[in-house]
């Protein structure tokens, strides 16, 4: 066991505390019934010195106590029992009250004080209120050795008898050894029979108790070696387990790379999608119906007395479906995007409607993948019509820049405002912005103007 306290002492002393004061306590109950009492108190005041808890150190003071007392210096086992009795009236803890209580009546009434014996006959009471087996042993066994000693026989008979019964009723062979021994101290030779009985049984059981040691000794033996066995082999499992956890984090982060690959491949996918179906849509438009409504036009022209308005409204509808056909038309962002859209935006500007951009030639727009310019493309198309249609706005603004590994584009005009009413516009909008795994947020009030911030 010291061998064990010396190992501890190199570990942390907050997380093996107990443990180290656990060594200590039976450290000092091992040197007290090998008579090494001066150790049994050094082991006692090292682990005095490391208890925090006031319930152990109370124990570890108690042990300590009945060294003084085993030494005979009472007046030092009494300064340790009334430690413990006070702490133990702090804690509200009546068993270890009373016995403490017991315990300081009996070496005070070793140092002839008159209160000893007043504290022994309390806590006899107290303990009988709790019908404590073991306490009441205690009390009566030192009732009795301290009426013996005042040459009070009948007194010291009488708690000798309650001792005895006590120890046959906990059934404990060493108590009631130590009963029949003050029983014969006081009659003689009544009591040797049972003594001599109690004796022998105590004999058998200490011999018992040596040979279970010499086979326990002999089993730590073997138990250590399957023990620095066991030891190996949960060292390779662990060596294995965190094998295998590497291994599970690494699939995790590919399985997240891949899924955020797949993702930006799913957009890229679905932009070019809507872009194909842009294009055959708009295709369609310029072949069929803007074809069909020249044609009709053109037929109509030849008829006499033909309302001019009818004329006038046909031709608009035909203006507007080249428009559409045009917008939504094929796209060259491959070659100089900056001044496609720079067309764009020149596209809109009028005597009315000032258009103003800032940085827009800062990006590098080669950089950029195909399918993200189609997209910044057809959503500020999609804001310059709205503000064409809706706004009134005479001033427009658009501002690029680089942020981080991405493109920020501010919107804002001086238009009328709205309630934000996702209708098809903006809805398309948000649609075509989030394809690409970006961001599109509007900020609009009546009479506030009209904001957008597009992050892609």
């Amino acid at each position: 066991m010291v061998e064990g306290l010396s190992v501890l002492s190199i570990y942390d002393e907050a997380k093996y505390l107990n443990f180290k004061l656990s060594f200590l306590n039976d450290l000092g109950k091992i040197s007290s019934k090998r008579l090494d009492y001066n150790n049994a108190i050094r082991y006692y005041n090292l682990a005095s010195a490391l208890a925090k808890d006031q319930e152990y150190l109370n124990i570890i003071q108690n042990n300590k106590a009945l060294i003084y007392v085993k030494q005979k210096k009472f007046e030092l086992a009494e300064q340790e029992f009334k430690a413990v009795y006070e702490n133990s009236l702090g804690l509200d803890d009546e068993f270890q009250t009373n016995k403490a209580l017991n315990n300081l009546g009996f070496v005070q009434s070793k140092l002839n004080k008159p209160e000893g014996l007043t504290n022994m006959l309390k806590a006899l009471e107290l303990k009988k209120a709790l019908n404590n087996s073991t306490g009441l042993y205690w009390s009566y066994s030192n009732l009795s050795e301290y009426y013996s000693e005042q040459k009070d026989l009948k007194q010291a008979k009488y708690y000798a008898d309650k001792s005895y019964e006590m120890a046959k009723l906990i059934n404990s062979p060493i108590l009631i050894k130590q009963a029949l021994a003050k029983l014969i101290a006081i009659n003689g030779d009544e009591y040797a029979q049972d003594y001599l009985i109690i004796s022998d049984s105590l004999s058998v059981i200490q011999q018992l108790q040596e040979n279970k040691y010499a086979k326990v000794k002999y089993d730590y033996s073997q138990n250590e070696k399957v023990t620095k066995e066991m030891e190996l082999i949960t060292e390779r499992e662990k060596r294995w387990k965190i094998t295998y956890l590497s291994l599970g984090v690494i699939l995790v982060l590919m399985s997240g790379v891949f899924s955020i690959f797949q993702k930006l491949k799913y957009g890229k996918e679905r932009t070019q999608q809507v872009y194909s179906t842009e294009k055959r849509i708009s295709k369609k438009i310029h072949d069929e119906v803007a074809n069909d409504l020249h044609l009709v036009l053109n037929k109509l022209e030849l008829v006499p007395n033909i309302n001019e308005g009818i004329i006038d409204d046909l031709d608009r509808i035909y203006m507007r479906t080249r428009d559409i056909s045009k917008e939504n038309g094929n796209l060259d962002v491959k070659s100089d995007f900056y001044e496609l859209l720079n067309d764009l935006l020149q596209g809109y500007k009028t005597s009315e409607v000032n258009i103003i951009t800032r940085t827009v030639s800062e990006i590098n727009w080669d950089k950029v993948e195909s399918y993200k310019k189609i997209t910044v493309f057809r959503v500020i198309q999609e804001l310059l019509v709205n503000m064409k249609k809706h706004s009134n706005a005479s001033v427009v603004a658009f501002k690029f820049s680089r942020v981080k590994k991405k493109i920020e584009i501010n919107y804002s005009d001086n238009g009328v405002g709205c309630e934000i009413n996702k209708g098809s516009g903006l809805q398309n909008m948000e649609t075509r912005i989030k394809s690409t795994n970006g961001t599109i947020n509007f900020d609009t009030k009546p009479n506030k103007g009209f904001k957008a911030k597009i992050i892609i």
